[in-house]
């Protein structure tokens, strides 16, 4: 089948045709940045003296299908969306921002926003985009429909918040156009007419995704996962025979789908999910391979054996469940930040020979390392990345080892970051800038430990809350952190209240204030309230919030000077140092 090239200006492009985006596609996945360069993009073009100047945008490329559908006295043609959604779908979002404007002006606006919306919502109900890939498919339908949306702070989905700020920043676009006195008209004129896009219309579904793929491998900014994804499709298209090829379609399509509703949940990254697949799969690789490397290692696997295109995507598939899984766990933020240590927490995971209570007890041992070494030691990226890599490889593939061979193993890794030299590197030091994340991850377990000598249990009310703000708004120095106003001038209110109990001079005062004795985490919000108070003011409101123990630590003290913050650090690197052993 010929491809069909046509240019066409945004109005043209969504004239008598409805477009659908499948249920295997990613979802809405485009972000403020993307967003903040097309109204660049916009303005530029609106800027620019010569009205015939057009701005191309991009390729939208389609699998046309047989069926047309019919809205009154018009026929439609649809078209299922393979490459162009984000920016297909932003800009229909930015129409519908049009439309609510324009509906506040005068009656030839208003005659334009009804001609608008005919364009977005048929009378029979039908979208100009149908999103049928994945939850936020109602989200976009009411903002189409009825231009409304829900709060962000309501959703919980990664797709749903970027769907959601796309509203929200396509109407401060035009809020925006119209108080700098531009006119909505213009704006929507030029929108229509002067954004022009390559249309590529394909009738076979395989020769879409080798299209997709060709016109997406000269370095453009395409997610890696998604070329994996149309280079599988095109490669069961074009390999296997007629019969064969219908079915391993359909599995193809169910895999794929569960693929992006599972990115779409949380920010899984589509190029790890593919690198880390061909790392477990390659033999003799002693660091995560690139993206790049992992396609072409699964597009010759697969054109030697075509069928292995399931077993390959189902692969796929497991690493985004663990990825996710992982990720969306808030207490291990502090313990994942290293590529080659996730991907061993991610081997452990994928295991089908250890039961859930080995996983447990091994991951416990992983968490445990992990965190010496990055966390306490404070090592980058480029520590002890063969042994992680190697490990995880092995534990991937061999199904035999006891649970105690995975640990000795796993505690082998951590041998030349002891516990004894780890916490050496929390005494006398800045743990707060830079080491935020660290920090919380620290005092939690703290906290379990002081919950334990009580026979207590931890508030998780409490923790979710801490989990799911910034660092900066939950970690408190009881000291306050600055005694300056700036650099040449001192607060002496502060100075008063906190007089000599650190030290005189500034520097080293401050450099005090920085130690892991001196920092304690409340409940969200709460250290602004307390922020610059003395020391028994601090004490006083610390106490209405005793929903953790290592708070009541703090209130028991009489004062809080030097040596008092010194015994409580010493206190903590000693629990820290038998907890890491």
């Amino acid at each position: 089948m010929s491809i069909r090239p046509e240019n066409y200006t945004l109005g043209k492009l969504l004239q008598n045709r409805l477009f659908r985006i499948p249920d295997y596609q990613r979802t809405y996945s485009w972000e403020t940045k993307q967003r903040k360069d097309l109204f660049e993009d916009i303005q530029k073009l609106a800027e620019n003296t010569n009205s015939d100047r057009h701005h191309f945008m991009s390729t939208v490329v389609c699998l046309q299908i047989p069926k047309r559908e019919e809205v009154g006295a018009d026929e439609f043609g649809i078209f299922y969306v393979v490459d162009g959604q984000q920016r297909l779908t932003t800009l229909i979002i930015l129409l519908k921002a049009l439309i609510k404007e324009l509906n506040a002006g005068n009656e030839t606006d208003k005659r334009e926003a009804n001609k608008l919306q005919e364009l977005l919502v048929k009378e029979n109900g039908r979208l100009i985009l149908l999103q049928t890939n994945h939850d936020n498919k109602s989200l976009f339908r009411n903002y189409l429909e009825k231009g409304k949306f829900p709060d962000e702070k309501n959703v919980e989905t990664l797709a749903d918040s970027n769907m959601i700020r796309a509203f929200q920043e396509c109407e401060e676009f035009v809020r925006e156009w119209h108080l700098n006195n531009l006119s909505i008209l213009e704006l929507l004129k030029l929108v229509k007419n002067r954004l022009d896009f390559i249309f590529y219309v394909l009738q076979d579904e395989g020769a879409v995704h080798t299209t997709f793929e060709v016109l997406n491998s000269r370095g453009l900014a395409v997610d890696w996962l998604d070329k994996c994804k149309s280079m599988l499709m095109g490669i069961a298209y074009e390999k296997l025979d007629s019969n064969t090829s219908e079915e391993c379609i359909g599995e193809l399509h169910t895999c794929w789908s569960q693929i992006y509703r599972t990115i779409g949940i949380k920010q899984v990254p589509g190029q790890e999910i593919l690198r880390f697949t061909a790392t477990l799969e390659e033999s003799g690789k002693s660091k995560v391979v690139g993206a790049e490397y992992a396609m072409e290692f699964f597009r010759s696997k697969c054109e030697l054996n075509p069928k292995l295109v399931i077993e390959v995507s189902n692969k796929l598939l497991e690493i985004t469940e663990q990825l996710e899984s992982l990720i969306k766990n808030p207490r291990l933020k502090a313990v994942t930040k290293i590529s080659h240590a996730r991907l061993l927490a991610v081997a452990i995971m994928l295991n089908k020979h250890l039961n859930i209570d080995d996983k447990k007890k091994i991951l416990e041992e992983w968490e445990k390392i992990t965190f010496r070494i990055f966390g306490m030691s404070r090592r980058d990226a480029r520590t002890k990345v063969g042994e992680y890599v190697c490990l995880a490889r092995e534990i991937f593939n061999n199904q035999d080892w006891s649970v105690d061979q995975i640990i000795e193993k796993i505690q082998h890794i951590g041998k030349d970051y002891p516990a004894s030299e780890a916490v050496k590197q929390l005494e006398n030091t800045n743990c707060y800038e830079g080491w935020q994340e660290e920090l919380v991850y620290l005092f939690f377990r703290y906290e379990e430990y002081l919950n334990r000598q009580l026979n207590g249990s931890i508030s998780k009310e409490v923790w979710e809350q801490v989990w799911k703000t910034s660092p900066t708004k939950t970690i408190e120095h009881i000291h306050p952190q600055k005694i300056t106003i700036n650099r040449n001038q001192i607060n002496m209110d502060l100075r008063k209240k906190w007089r000599s109990k650190f030290g005189i001079k500034t520097d080293f005062v401050e450099r005090q204030a920085q130690r892991l004795g001196n920092l304690i985490l409340l409940p969200p919000g709460v250290n602004s309230s307390a922020s610059n108070k003395s020391f028994q003011e601090k004490k006083e409101i610390y106490s209405k919030h005793r929903h953790l123990k290592l708070i009541d630590e703090i209130i028991e003290k009489e004062d809080w000077n030097l040596q008092t913050m010194e015994e409580r650090e010493k206190k903590i690197i000693r629990w820290a140092e038998k907890e890491w052993e």
